[in-house]
């Protein structure tokens, strides 16, 4: 009985996860040997489907915590948000991780992946975008290190590390601060130059600068629900303060949004299309609706910003509506605007999935195994503290 006690249990979701990444395997096994026309249904006209819409443009963006937690704390001064740093750095970390992997499926000659490095072409805006991913990446990458070299077993070698990079972590959360920043904006300038091949209800010349307002507000409420998980499920001890106060900012940045969205819809001359009997206007209401409309209506009641669970569901619902804006901008409108009649291909799904999945796998080792937030012993009624003297 002692010797089979270390033996992992074979639980339902440890089933899910494996049956997630066998199937990945195999659809990875198609991308790669039996080709393009065997994983996806992309094509000259569709060129961009859910890799690119969900895998890039959702990871990025839903990724955008990490410079925005990170330049509060270090540039602005605000003390209180550190015991959530490192959670947010975590979760930009491997949303971007995922989003390198996922590249690796959507581009055609995946080997050349690494030819940005050596060909510059200045004058591309996806040169731009490739090189701030990977920067920001490795960027993110040194941030998350100190969590790793905790567990060194060799003293010396960690405090000298530890010692190192208390000296430049300054510099890199302003590099941080500045590539995330540039990249979350290009991605919304790669569909400036489809003008025509966009529909007029996402296109817009202020395309980058919609994609940026969106991220931040997306990114803090990816960070909600990590943090509601964290405490739920995995021994986390946060002062829900700091999530009431993130709920209020995020409540600000959509109205920004919202009230800009607006106006460049009156501007561009794109009313019009509000009310078409087509079912590019049902989407449009859909992304409005859960991205702007239904998350002011909640932030505005104490009721639902006080209530952990209730700003958990909340701040899903924002997450939806930012994931239904992206993938409108990169699938709907296009595929509106060719007639492709893009649908994605099953291993197009499987691979995202099997993507996600790892990621969740990493983010709740790295919560369980290192010190990422503030622990506590496992207690069935107590969840959140309310202040810092409680805890």
């Amino acid at each position: 009985m002692s010797g089979n006690s270390n033996v992992p249990k074979l639980t339902f979701w440890r089933t899910v996860v494996a049956v997630i990444f066998l199937v990945g395997i195999y659809a990875t096994y198609l991308r790669y040997v039996k080709g393009w026309q065997a994983s996806t249904n992309l094509t000259d006209a569709q060129p961009w489907g859910l890799w690119v819409g969900f895998g890039t443009l959702c990871g990025v963006g839903l990724s955008a915590a990490g410079f925005a937690i990170a330049a509060a704390v270090y540039l602005l001064g605000l003390e209180r948000y550190r015991p959530v740093l490192k959670t947010s750095v975590l979760l930009s970390f491997l949303g971007y991780s995922t989003v390198c992997t996922g590249m690796l499926y959507e581009l055609g000659l995946p080997w050349r992946i690494w030819h940005p490095i050596i060909y510059w072409n200045p004058h591309s805006v996806l040169f731009d975008v490739s090189m701030c991913v990977m920067c920001y990446t490795s960027v993110l990458a040194l941030e998350f290190s100190p969590s790793l070299m905790e567990k060194l077993p060799y003293p010396r070698l960690r405090e000298l590390y530890l010692h190192w990079h208390h000296r430049i972590t300054i510099a890199l959360v302003m590099a941080g601060t500045l590539l995330s920043s540039m990249h979350q904006s290009y991605l919304g300038a790669l569909f400036l130059i489809a003008k025509g091949r966009v529909y007029p209800l996402w296109y817009s010349p202020y395309l980058t600068t919609m994609f940026y307002l969106s991220a931040i507000p997306a990114g803090i409420a990816m960070l909600i629900i990590a943090l509601y998980l964290c405490v739920r499920s995995l021994n986390a001890q946060i002062e829900f303060a700091i999530l009431e106060e993130f709920s209020r900012v995020m409540a600000l940045l959509l109205g920004v949004y919202g009230v800009f969205r607006a106006l460049d819809l009156l501007r561009n001359g794109a009313l019009p299309y509000l009310f078409a009997r087509r079912v590019e206007t049902v989407y449009f209401w859909i992304e409005m609706l859960l991205l702007v409309v239904l998350p002011l209506a909640l932030l505005s009641q104490s009721k639902v910003r006080n209530n952990p669970q209730s700003l958990y569901w909340t701040c899903a619902i924002v997450v939806m509506g930012f994931m239904a804006n992206r993938l409108n901008v990169s699938i709907t409108a296009i595929d509106a605007m060719t007639g492709a009649n893009y649908v994605p291909k099953w291993p197009e799904f499987a691979l995202t999935i099997a993507v996600l999945t790892a990621g969740v796998c990493a983010f709740r080792w790295a919560i369980i195994y290192l010190d990422i937030v503030p622990k506590r012993e496992p207690l069935p009624t107590v969840k959140w503290v309310s202040s810092p003297a409680e805890a």
